[in-house]
């Protein structure tokens, strides 16, 4: 496997673990009262347009906490 495709596919394996971490802590923060917002901003980059994600909690009480997960 090239240097490229072995790479492409490390990132691939990251990501999929990482959607995983990601959902089972918005399960657990979902289970806790709190609801999550999700947003896809995208940036453009010479490549094309790139989706980000941000997250945003809010609780059932109170002044809402806000919690922003922005890939670089």
């Amino acid at each position: 496997m090239t240097p490229y495709l072995t790479r492409q596919k490390h990132a691939e394996e990251r990501l999929g673990t990482a959607l995983q971490q990601m959902n089972d802590a918005i399960r657990d923060v979902h289970k806790s009262g709190i609801d999550v917002d999700i947003s896809t901003p995208t940036m453009h980059t010479p490549r094309g347009p790139m989706v980000q994600v941000d997250l945003k909690t809010f609780r059932a009480y109170g002044a809402p906490p806000v919690l922003r997960l922005v890939e670089e």
